[in-house]
């Protein structure tokens, strides 16, 4: 049960890490802006609240894929970061970006950006994962 315990403290934390790093990532001035341009893009969602998009987006994604990874992490034994910065990217991010490339309208520079931040994103997880294990996992 410890164990289990430790697992989930340490996909919490990475999960705030996450949704930290991610606010930082996508509402720089500069990718707020590219965001700003295709606000009104049909493949664009529209929210009508801001505190519903950000529960949401951080329960779903970014809590339950940390949650998910940190069982992953813990089961897979010792992994460098690097290994497990590319199964998160192949297994979260990569299936993301094709399947939006694929079935929607979204912009390019959205897609490009969508795929630069989720590598980013995906390396700093697996880095805390990574000093998480001699701590909690």
């Amino acid at each position: 049960m410890e164990n289990i315990l430790s697992t989930l403290l340490a996909g919490f934390i990475v999960s705030i890490a996450w949704f930290i790093a991610g606010g930082m990532l996508y509402m720089n001035p500069l990718v707020a802006n590219i965001y700003k341009k295709f606000e009104d893009h049909p493949g664009m969602k529209k929210w009508d609240s801001q505190k519903k998009y950000l529960a949401c987006m951080y329960l779903l994604g970014a809590l339950i894929p940390c949650l998910i990874f940190s069982f992953i992490y813990e089961s897979l034994g010792p992994i460098g970061i690097v290994h497990f910065g590319l199964i998160f990217l192949g297994i979260g991010i990569i299936p993301r970006f094709v399947d939006m490339w694929m079935q929607s309208s979204y912009p390019t520079k959205i897609l490009g950006i969508e795929i630069v931040n989720g590598t980013i994103l995906s390396f700093m997880a697996a880095a805390l994962f990574h000093v998480l294990r001699g701590v909690f996992i």
